[in-house]
C-alpha cells in the first residue's frame, strides 16, 4: 500500500468558528493518521524564534524520540493548545513527563504527559522582508544542537528568576540575568 504524504493547513480565521476543545481533537485526528499539519503561529510566548506569522509542519512522532530543545505541540487537559519547547523529561510510572517552558516566559509550564502531546515541529517557514522563505529543518544537526542550548538557556533563567525571587541572589544575581538575557 503506497503511503501519502497529506499536508493539512491551517489559520486562525479558519478555527475562529470552532473551540479549543474541538480545535484539538481535529488537530489530534490528523496527526494520529500519520499526517503532516500546518499551522500558522500566533501569539509570542516563543520570541525570537517565532515571531508570529510563521508557518510550522508538525508531525506525531513516538515520544520517546523527543529531546530537551524540541518543539512540542500539545492539547492541554483544559482544552487549550500550546507550542513550547521541551526544557526537561523524565519518565514516571512507566511513561515520559515533559517540562515545557516558552523561550520568551520566565516560568515553567505545567508537566505535560506523553498522551498530551499531538507532534513536534519538523520545520518552519519565515517570510523574509524580501518576499522570500526561509525553511528550517529543526531535524538538521545544527538546529538540534541550537535547539538544545536555547532550551538550557532558557532553563537557566527561569532556576535564576526562582532563585532571584526568593532572595538567594546577590546583586551578582543580576549580572548573571544581563548575561543570559
Amino acid at each position: 500500500m503506497p503511503q501519502h504524504n497529506h499536508r493539512y493547513s491551517f489559520n486562525a480565521e479558519q478555527l475562529h468558528d470552532i473551540s479549543s476543545g474541538e480545535t484539538a481533537e481535529l488537530f489530534k485526528d490528523i496527526l494520529g493518521r500519520a499526517l503532516s499539519l500546518r499551522v500558522r503561529v500566533t501569539g509570542s510566548s516563543m520570541v525570537p524564534l517565532l515571531n508570529g506569522g510563521e508557518i510550522l509542519t508538525i508531525r506525531k512522532v513516538r515520544t520517546s524520540s523527543l529531546r530537551t530543545g524540541d518543539l512540542i505541540f500539545c492539547g492541554m487537559p483544559d482544552s487549550s493548545l500550546l507550542l513550547h519547547r521541551i526544557v526537561g523529561r523524565r519518565v514516571k510510572d512507566g511513561s515520559f513527563v515533559f517540562q515545557t517552558k516558552g523561550d520568551a516566559l520566565i516560568t515553567l509550564d505545567r508537566p505535560v504527559t506523553e498522551n498530551n502531546i499531538l507532534g513536534k515541529v519538523c520545520r518552519i517557514e519565515k517570510s523574509l522582508s524580501d518576499g522570500r522563505t526561509r525553511e528550517i529543518e529543526m531535524e538538521a544537526n545544527i538546529w538540534r544542537a541550537i535547539n538544545y542550548l536555547q532550551a538550557i538557556k532558557s532553563l537557566g533563567k527561569s532556576r535564576l528568576h526562582s532563585l532571584s525571587r526568593r532572595g538567594l541572589l546577590s546583586s551578582f544575581g543580576y549580572v548573571i540575568r544581563k548575561v543570559l538575557s
